[in-house]
């Protein structure tokens, strides 16, 4: 499948990251505001990446389990909170009959 961070949909996936760290940084948004991962702490998005502390952009349902690049609503993390959710999902477990 290769990366999917590079392949179609990438200029309007970083136009959406983009435009979500503009909104962090004018209503001071926290880590995992709307969504249900995240530290809840404030984000400095003068923090440059690689720092664990800098932005990104989480999407909720990982990639890797199926999420779609751009159709997604992202949801502000810190970098090493996103790291630390990986490609965790909320899964719903049903009964066996």
């Amino acid at each position: 499948m290769g990366d999917l961070h590079h392949g179609r949909g990438r200029k309007a996936y970083l136009r959406k990251r983009d435009a979500l760290k503009r909104r962090v940084a004018r209503d001071n948004l926290t880590c995992g505001h709307g969504g249900p991962y995240g530290c809840g702490q404030p984000i400095d998005t003068t923090i440059p990446y690689p720092d664990r502390m800098s932005f990104s952009a989480d999407h909720p349902t990982a990639l890797a389990n199926g999420g779609h690049l751009v159709a997604q609503t992202l949801i502000p993390m810190h970098l090493g909170c996103n790291a630390r959710k990986g490609d965790a999902a909320e899964v719903e477990i049903w009964e066996a009959s």
